[in-house]
């Protein structure tokens, strides 16, 4: 059987979490790799388990986006959506099956079974939240999940043809940048782009959190457009992107061009982080990487929601007083 390589590749999220803390990069990336294997040790059996665990907040979002997706493939395919009770409906019934599974299955030795997905908060310890916190968090995904029935973007798909659509969360997107002479494959998952009948491109970011800052997802919109431009050949002004909260605002239009300047000096800082992370790692194309290269997060705020707490023990301690050190408000959901 040939083995898996390890192949340095990049996408912002990935880009975000080295700039967060280049240990937990680590971790995810390379720490549990070979985990699944039979003859792997211990620990690394036990870090590529916690690598499939995921938080309340990205879980929720994922099935509304997969939700989202399965209703735009239906828009292509000329077939009616379904009543959107129906919809929020299944949407809960598969959260609290997967609640369920995770919280009686955490035998902690192996990672969740295909299929089902493993929750970090059931791990215990400082992960644990109350059974009170998820209630309102499957009430919010339902809302996301019926914003997508409210959005501007449906009467839009449905007035459109069906060629037009150009993505649809169905793939993952591809594009090289050089740097230092490696060809670096730069992914992206492109929730929704299709052409409107005026010949623009619309390129729409499903967000199931609070509306953040104007420009807090400048960096992912515009390699998206740079992707369009270099892979589609599309015209950098015809392009024009935004997040639709669908929690929160999805009536609103809030699609803007990016120019190109904002291209250029995103594509800088995402090569220099690329060069950043390219200087930790031992050999990008075999994959070989050692811990002490990744340097830990000096703010303790990165390390609550961090599975690999308990393989980090150089990690940095939360101040005494309450208050202090705390993260930004997030969007995440």
């Amino acid at each position: 059987m040939t083995r898996l390589v390890n192949t340095f590749s990049y996408s912002h999220s990935r880009g975000e979490l080295f700039r967060e803390c280049p240990r937990r990069y680590w971790f995810a990336r390379y720490g549990g790799w070979g985990g699944w294997e039979r003859s792997a040790d211990p620990v690394t059996r036990e870090i590529y388990r916690l690598t499939k665990l995921s938080n309340r907040y990205l879980w929720t979002g994922h099935h509304v986006h997969d939700r989202v997706e399965r209703l735009i493939a239906l828009i292509a395919n000329g077939q009616p959506l379904p009543p959107e009770g129906e919809e929020r409906t299944g949407l809960i019934d598969t959260l609290r099956r997967e609640y369920a599974h995770s919280k009686k299955d955490r035998s902690g030795h192996n990672p969740p079974r295909k299929g089902f997905w493993g929750l970090l908060e059931h791990e215990g310890r400082d992960f644990a939240v109350p059974d009170a916190d998820w209630k309102p968090l499957v009430a919010r995904a339902g809302e996301a999940l019926g914003g997508f029935y409210r959005s501007w973007v449906l009467p839009e798909l449905r007035e459109a043809d069906p060629a037009s659509i150009l993505d649809r969360d169905a793939e993952l997107r591809t594009a090289h940048l050089d740097v230092e002479g490696l060809e670096v494959p730069v992914h992206m998952k492109i929730d929704l782009a299709y052409r409107s009948p005026d010949g623009t491109v619309r390129v729409v970011d499903w967000k199931t959190g609070r509306p953040g800052s104007p420009d807090e997802h400048e960096g992912q919109l515009a390699l998206y457009a740079w992707y369009y431009g270099r892979e589609r050949g599309i015209p950098l002004d015809s392009i024009f992107l935004g997040p639709v909260y669908l929690a929160y605002r999805p009536e609103n239009v809030e699609l803007q061009s990016v120019s190109a300047e904002t291209v250029d000096s995103v594509l800088q800082e995402t090569v220099a982080t690329i060069r950043e992370i390219l200087s930790c790692i031992d050999d990008p194309i075999l994959g070989v990487a050692r811990k002490e290269r990744f340097p830990v997060t000096s703010r303790s705020f990165h390390c609550r929601d961090c599975p690999f707490r308990p393989f980090c023990p150089d990690r940095p301690r939360p101040p005494a007083s309450r208050g202090e050190d705390l993260p930004p408000e997030t969007s995440s959901f």
